[in-house]
């Protein structure tokens, strides 16, 4: 995400893709430390993993009956991106 900046306490941590593109911040007090770490997907494609995620959030919404428009509307969507991804012309 362009132009997103985020300053945490000490400890903290931040788990990005690694598609993100990012920089680091010189440390002007203290010191950084950092652990850099990879983890796999079991789900090889990112459009793919996008999908699950929206999936996986609307059954979150529907859950806690947040908002079912908008779980609908996602759902909908979700539900269409999987037929143009698995239809075969």
């Amino acid at each position: 995400m362009l132009g997103y900046t985020t300053r945490l306490p000490a400890g903290s941590l931040v788990v990005y893709p690694s598609t993100s593109v990012h920089r680091v911040r010189p440390v002007t007090r203290g010191a950084r430390v950092a652990a850099v770490f990879w983890i796999q997907s079991l789900v090889a494609a990112d459009h793919h993993r996008r999908m699950l995620w929206a999936l996986d959030q609307s059954v979150q919404t529907l859950s806690i009956n947040e908002d079912p428009r908008r779980a609908l509307v996602d759902l909908t969507g979700l539900y269409h991106n999987l037929v143009r991804e698995w239809s075969q012309t």
